[in-house]
């Protein structure tokens, strides 16, 4: 605001004034402060006209903090008390202009009452503008903002500002996108986003590009805002608040964490306002709104009820309507899970259709997702998976089109990997009911449910491989939430297992990872904190380093322990292992996603806990497992092997058994084309195979996943892709086992069905399969495999891996070549059995007694003698 007016204070007055209007930006602070100190004491009218104007040109040029100090420092002037106004409208417009709207239209609150308190105050139609603008901004009621901003821009446009219309007309776009009109959305997303240097319009463009869900943009934005040189300080409060919300829609934590000691010192709700009770409606809807959620967090849900129903005639548009069925449903779902009460599911379900229908627009699509997670769950709890399933899987799809709006890769994998499947959501309910007790059951009953959930999780693509007219039947599960349905499924799937074995079935979701323990009377479910996608990026890492030029160095191997070291905490495999009881000594491990391309046998885990030395009764040099406490790797207590799913255990046993034997092939794949392999399966049934070879996995491009055998016409030629390995007639085999690198190694399929060579030899008819999850040295694999097939001939497949791995690893198997440290795990772990983990022979004791007769007989008299 700077006029032309006539100075009574002579030429030197008037010539610092012109100077002052004239200075650049870094200047005009001390300018006008020089021009009112050349002011008459006695002239408090024109001091405080110039004090306005001083305040009005830094507002102006976007230095916000100085002038709100000069502003408080001249309304404590006894010249500024005593012509107040002016400075007052200024203070509301700075404060407006800063974000803080409560205490700007406080302000004009103020300003208005001292023009109604004294016949002689008046407002020009510009002040009134002004004013009306700030009670506009701050106005919570869309109405009264537009009708507010409408009066201003009036006036403006009476008198022939242009500039002052335009910025009206940027407010009343910006009020309408928060009221949810795509046609203002467009609007300023129209706009050269160049332009947007300015805060107000960088937080309208960011506004608007998160109305679109395009989080990664507005981010942007407004980082770019907040690294502007002269930013002001009064601008950064609203860039912090928008960039938190994005940091959180972005599932940016670490970020955020990074942030904290800069925003610790700062408040993001704003100080003044109206009182509680007194707001305009729309206010107290959001307050009470986001107070009925802050309840839920604390458990208060009868509270929660009533906040949300003394405001539900408050909602008066769709958009909050939408808003309040939600909560309610929100609210019906918690009540539920407190009281039991089937009523409160039915009411869950009623309002949360209703919310679904009334966000009918891409505003609300955050909406409606919420509103469909929340129906999958109140069907869940009211034992419809069908419909709960439908729900969940819809839920996935919209999130999905979210994630493809954002920009970069690797935003959207962060994203996608947060988002929960409706498997997640499944085991979560299950989880929370395991945890509190489904209506007083017995907490074995809900532990039941919830690994029946997270074997539902388990893709079953491979099952309908192995078995096609089976698959339905074998795939038969409980109900969800039957929990004596679910308890007596896995009371028969524990009475299938040894008694010296026992089954893990892991599945991480957003956050936690779930572990399931089942055995002879023995069943266990836990769920801890983890981070998928840290996992990813940490099996990721480990992929890369395993190969022969890196674990050549030490600084590689240094580094492939701290990788396996993490994956171990980041699982939580020492809280596992503690529920699982000494007798226990062979582990099946069911896992999908991630959780699969773990190397279990090399996770550390704390000695002491199994046999002396930690072996677990298996032989070996004393001590050879480290001293009691100190770190070894998890195979020295247990033999693993690996299953894709629960129910496929019971065809792939049947399988190993109906294919016991020792008719063995031996085939180089260096010499034999894939022709001469496929001939020799057809004409003769082999027990157990093994390939010796070389492959190649990309887990992105199945094109470019191979096995090599020798080629008619040149090396191409030669390479078998799984489609084509599914095909080979493997139906007699029992143990096939492919001495390849990363022949473990598998694409994936969605979230947890992976396909390779490990299934496409259980989909040719393979009982069992052993392959390498990494770039496996070729001297250590021979070793490795030649002590597998050795121990094969009297012990299980899993407790002969168990073996070979650990005689690598104490050096009782040396590899022919030069390999540094090769008991470190990188060498060794990398070899997995998958499928079945029984004897490959028919007559394991008798096979036993003519290696080791002495030790067979001991034992066999021993068991004679208990009998007795």
């Amino acid at each position: 605001m700077t006029e032309n007016f006539f100075l009574d204070g002579g030429e030197v007055l008037a010539e610092a004034l012109q100077q002052a209007r004239a200075s650049a930006a870094d200047g005009t602070d001390a300018a006008y402060a020089h021009v009112l100190g050349l002011v008459a004491a006695d002239d408090a009218a024109l001091w405080a006209t110039l004090a306005a104007e001083h305040v009005s040109v830094l507002r102006s040029r976007g230095r916000l903090s100085a002038a709100a100090s000069r502003c408080e420092r001249y309304l404590r002037d006894e010249r500024g008390a005593a012509h107040h106004l002016p400075l007052l409208i200024e203070r509301a417009q700075v404060r407006s202009e800063s974000g803080l709207h409560a205490a700007a239209a406080d302000d004009a609150a103020e300003i208005r009452k001292a023009v109604g308190r004294d016949p002689r105050a008046e407002l020009d139609s510009a002040a009134h503008a002004r004013l009306r603008r700030v009670e506009g901004l701050a106005a919570g009621d869309p109405a009264t903002a537009r009708r507010y901003l409408g009066e201003a821009r009036a006036v403006f446009e009476s008198v022939g500002d242009a500039a002052a219309v335009a910025v009206l007309d940027a407010d009343l776009r910006l009020v309408a996108a928060r009221g949810g009109s795509d046609e203002a959305v467009s609007a300023i997303l129209a706009e050269d986003s160049d332009a947007a240097t300015s805060v107000p319009r960088a937080l309208a463009r960011a506004l608007a590009l998160k109305a679109r869900h395009r989080y990664e943009e507005a981010l942007l934005v407004v980082v770019t805002a907040l690294a502007s040189d002269g930013l002001d300080a009064a601008l950064q409060l609203p860039l912090l608040e928008e960039l938190v919300g994005l940091l959180v829609a972005l599932r940016r934590g670490k970020a955020l964490k990074a942030l904290s000691a800069e925003l610790s010192h700062l408040t993001f709700m704003e100080a003044g306002g109206s009182a509680e009770g007194t707001e305009p409606p729309a206010e107290r809807f959001l307050r009470v709104l986001l107070t009925t959620f802050g309840l839920l967090d604390r458990g208060e849900v009868m509270r929660a009820r009533g906040e949300l129903d003394a405001i539900r005639e408050l909602a008066d548009s769709d958009r909050d309507r939408a808003h309040w069925h939600l909560a309610s449903g929100e609210v019906s779902v918690a009540a539920f899970k407190r009281r039991k009460v089937e009523a409160d599911l039915t009411a869950a379900v009623s309002d949360l259709t209703t919310a679904l229908e009334l966000a009918n627009t891409d505003q609300l699509l955050d909406v409606r997702i919420r509103a469909l997670r929340l129906l999958g769950e109140a069907f869940e709890l009211l034992k419809q998976p069908d419909q709960a399933s439908d729900r969940w899987a819809r839920a996935h799809a919209l999130e999905e089109e979210l994630v493809a709006r954002q920009v970069s890769d690797e935003v959207r994998a962060t994203l996608l990997e947060d988002i929960p499947t409706e498997h997640d959501e499944r085991i979560r309910v299950a989880a929370e009911l395991a945890a509190s007790g489904p209506g007083g059951a017995p907490a074995a009953t809900a532990v039941a449910a919830a690994i029946v959930a997270m074997e539902s999780a388990r893709g079953a693509a491979v099952l309908a491989g192995i078995a096609p007219g089976a698959a339905g039947a074998l795939r038969r599960l409980p109900a969800p939430g039957d929990g004596p349905a679910a308890w007596q499924w896995l009371r028969t799937i524990a009475d299938a297992t040894a008694r010296d074995e026992a089954i893990w079935i892991m599945h991480a979701r957003p956050g936690r990872v779930h572990h399931g323990i089942v055995g002879r009377g023995l069943v266990n479910h836990v769920d801890l904190p983890a981070d998928r996608g840290e996992l990813e990026k940490l099996v990721k890492a480990l992929r890369k380093e395993c190969n022969e030029y890196r674990l050549g160095r030490p600084e590689g191997r240094e580094r492939v322990s701290q990788l396996i070291e993490r994956l171990a905490a980041g699982i939580g495999v020492e809280t596992v292992v503690g529920l699982v009881p000494p007798r226990i000594k062979r582990l099946v491990v069911v896992a999908g996603g991630v959780l699969s391309d773990i190397p279990l046998a090399a996770l550390p885990i704390k000695s002491g806990r199994g046999a002396p030395g930690g072996l677990g009764g298996l032989g070996g040099p004393a001590g050879s497992a480290g001293s009691d406490g100190a770190p070894v790797p998890i195979v020295t207590r247990f033999a693993l092997s690996d299953l894709p799913c629960l129910s496929a255990r019971p065809l792939l046993r049947q399988r190993a058994v109906g294919n016991r034997g020792s008719r063995a092939l031996m085939i180089s794949a260096f010499e034999a084309t894939p022709e001469d392999f496929e001939g020799e399966l057809l004409r003769t049934d082999y027990r157990r195979v093994r390939i010796l070879g070389h492959g190649q996995t990309d887990p992105k491009d199945a094109s470019q996943t191979w096995l090599q055998f020798a080629g008619t016409k040149n090396e191409r030629d030669g390479r078998i892709q799984p489609g084509r390995f599914q095909q080979a007639n493997l139906t007699s085999c029992g143990t096939l086992i492919l001495g390849a690198c990363e022949s473990g190694m598998a694409q994936r399929v969605g979230r947890d069905e992976r396909t390779g060579f490990v299934r496409a030899g259980l989909h040719a008819g393979a009982a069992s399969v052993v392959a390498a999850r990494w770039i496996a040295e070729v001297s250590v694999t021979a070793v490795l495999l030649d002590r597998f097939e050795g121990y094969l001939r009297y012990l299980p497949r899993d407790v002969a891996l168990q073996r070979a791995q650990l005689d690598v690893r104490d050096g009782r198997a040396v590899p022919a070549g030069d390999v540094p440290e090769p008991g470190h795990p990188a060498w060794w772990a990398c070899w997995t059995l998958y499928g079945d983990s029984g004897h490959q022979v028919k007559a394991p004791i008798l096979r036993a007694s003519a290696r080791r007769p002495a030790h067979v007989i001991r034992r066999l008299f021993r068991t004679a003698v208990q009998t007795d």
